[in-house]
């Protein structure tokens, strides 16, 4: 079941950086997708802190709905 608020997407990485990443994860004890949100939030503080506040309401998405919610 997804957590409301949450976009799942793909990421398409060449074989030998993907190990990299699983070794630096591992080295951190982190799971690659805490790694990966940890380098993310760190991209995109510096480039707000850079280029100032990003407006998000500019970039819609679909985030799934939870189908075991009640309204």
């Amino acid at each position: 079941m997804a957590q409301k608020n949450k976009v799942t997407f793909e990421v398409r990485i060449d074989e030998t950086l993907y190990r990299k990443l699983l070794g630096v994860a591992d080295r951190e004890k982190a799971t690659v997708n805490n790694h990966m949100l940890k380098l993310i939030r760190t991209n995109v503080e510096y480039s707000e802190r850079i280029h100032g506040k990003i407006d998000v309401s500019k970039y819609p998405v679909d985030v799934p709905s939870d189908e075991n919610a009640e309204g």
